[in-house]
């Protein structure tokens, strides 16, 4: 028993009391186990989906980015002075520059471009200086910036340009210029301040209509580390051409906050543009379906992945450009036109494993999946990106990787004699397979990078492909040699048919992929049933 002071302020039963509760290091042990539930909350809370879309206070400081050398000189907004090398930061938003000794002072007086406003007049947000190469002057027509120094000015919302002596003959009422059909002036966002909040976030609460014409956002998702830090200049980029709040960070925020946008927006329809690879744009589709949104928003796309598989059918292109090019982007959204794309969803029921039973899972597909060595090469690269020692990634090293991985299948042949690991039925009639090494189930027309494999099938099925007719299409590949054909057409897959459900029983354990995300799978039933369509852009303008 514990022996207690009689000095103590505690009564003597409380005494007797504590001394049973905590015997000798009890306290030690109590006080742990407090520190562990603390530990344990914040990081649930961390760990949960802020479905919220959290708004950046850009009136206390400006969104500084370092400035990239190019032709183009740069000038401090504060001080005008030239700033030698590119040594100094930007603004992404609003385009005010500062040197490293003015960065404090240029907060507190120059005013960035505001995410909201009381006021339904958006007058124009003029900048000094630092005007993009090749501007004119929207009231002359006259070339803009000719002289050194930092002279004329750019609205920040209309991305007019203006002579310093025509500013006088413009009207000040700004009407948000050729995309305004795509922004959300801010007039119309409505916000509340997160309660208890120790970072001061502003929340979006609503978001009201401006009465134009046509009128449908665009709500812009990335992530700022993929495409070996691309997403990161789409973000910047879109800053400056929308209201800062319909851009969103997917490190900050899960794709359910950005999606509330069309949740703020019904009955308008809002407009998602995905900056990313496959998983990506996939993770955003299956967002907006498990949210059951209605009117389901239509999705545009800048390739950011390896393969890029959607994007090239769509007409979004294989690969983004280095420099990224806003308006044209923009101009390609509005002149895009309305489709739809087949989403399914595959169920996978386990057996049991180790005498356990795996709890059955959900999936949703877009783009096809697979079973066998090209999932299993796309599992080799994940678990290297992964890793600890995967420190320089870009599209070309990836590709590199991913030739690594399938020469050395050629060599190991892990899933030979594949068709003796799984049963495959088409429509509920089971398919005799021949000696294969994958079995690839398709809902577009590309496939590993751009391979059109159904289109390079043999056999005497001749039907045509297409990702919105609730029919699958089922192939098989001999090898991963064989991919590497497939890939500069020297060869074409076998043909093994089309179906609207398609069911593959698994004996033994084997690879599995789903629009590029891949894993182990045990033993089980993976069977595959048209969901619905979900609203895509196809680029009309494709080059």
């Amino acid at each position: 028993m514990t022996v207690f002071s009689k000095t103590s302020p505690i009564s003597d039963p409380e005494m007797w009391l504590l001394g049973d509760l905590f015997p000798p290091f009890g306290f030690t042990t109590f006080a742990g186990a407090v520190a562990i539930c603390i530990l344990s909350f914040y990081i649930f809370k961390k760990l949960s989906v802020d479905t919220n879309v959290a708004v950046r206070d850009y009136s206390k400081n400006h969104s500084w980015m370092p400035i990239k050398v190019t032709a183009k000189a740069w000038y401090c907004s504060v001080c005008e002075a030239f700033l030698i090398h590119g040594i100094g930061v930007y603004c992404d938003c609003c385009g005010v520059c500062a040197d490293p000794e003015c960065i404090k002072k240029a907060n507190q007086i120059l005013r960035c471009k505001i995410v909201t406003s009381n006021s339904d007049e958006q007058l124009h947000h003029w900048v000094k200086g630092n005007l993009p190469l090749g501007a004119t002057c929207c009231e002359c027509n006259e070339d803009c910036s000719m002289e050194p120094g930092l002279i004329d000015f750019q609205c920040c919302w209309c991305q007019r340009t203006v002579h310093t002596s025509c500013l006088k003959k413009l009207d000040e009422v700004c009407d948000f210029g050729p995309f305004r059909s795509m922004i959300v002036p801010p007039s119309c966002v409505q916000v509340a301040r997160r309660k208890g909040a120790l970072n001061k976030h502003l929340l979006l609460r609503g978001v009201r209509d401006p009465g134009w014409s046509n009128w449908s956002p665009l709500v812009v998702v990335a992530n700022r580390k993929s495409g070996n830090s691309d997403g990161a200049l789409v973000l910047s980029e879109f800053r400056k051409y929308l209201n800062p709040a319909q851009v969103i960070d997917l490190t900050q925020r899960k794709p359910p906050a950005a999606l509330q946008w069309c949740v703020l927006l019904a009955p308008k329809v809002a407009r998602i543009l995905v900056a990313g690879g496959d998983g990506t744009i996939a993770w955003v589709l299956t967002s907006s379906h498990k949210l059951d949104l209605d009117p389901e928003p239509p999705l545009a796309i800048i390739p950011l992945g390896t393969g890029n598989d959607l994007s090239r059918v769509l007409g979004w292109g294989k690969q983004n450009s280095s420099e990224l090019d806003v308006p044209q982007i923009l101009r390609n959204i509005e002149n895009s036109t309305l489709s739809q794309l087949d989403r399914w969803q595959l169920e996978v029921t386990c057996t049991r494993h180790l005498g356990l039973r795996i709890p059955n899972k959900t999936y949703f597909m877009y783009n096809y999946m697979s079973v066998g060595v090209d999932a299993q090469v796309a599992l080799s690269f994940h678990k290297t990106r992964d890793s600890i020692f995967y420190v320089y990634g870009s599209r070309v090293f990836n590709k590199l990787l991913y030739l690594c991985f399938g020469t050395q299948q050629v060599v190991t042949a892990d899933c030979k004699n594949l068709e003796q690991r799984l049963d495959l039925f088409l429509d509920g009639k089971k398919v005799t397979l021949p000696e294969l090494e994958s079995i690839v189930v398709l809902n577009i027309s590309s496939w590993g990078a751009g391979v059109n494999l159904w289109g390079l099938g043999d056999g005497t099925s001749r039907t045509s492909q297409s990702y919105h007719d609730g029919i699958l299409e089922v192939v098989g590949i001999y090898s991963s040699f064989h991919i590497a054909q497939l890939q500069v057409g020297m060869s074409s897959p076998l043909r093994l048919g089309q179906a609207k459900t398609v069911e593959i029983r698994l004996k033994e354990k084997a690879p599995v992929q789903i629009d590029g995300e891949p894993w182990e799978q045990h033993p089980g039933t993976i069977k595959i049933t048209y969901i619905n369509k979900c609203p895509v852009l196809v680029n009309s303008n494709e080059t």
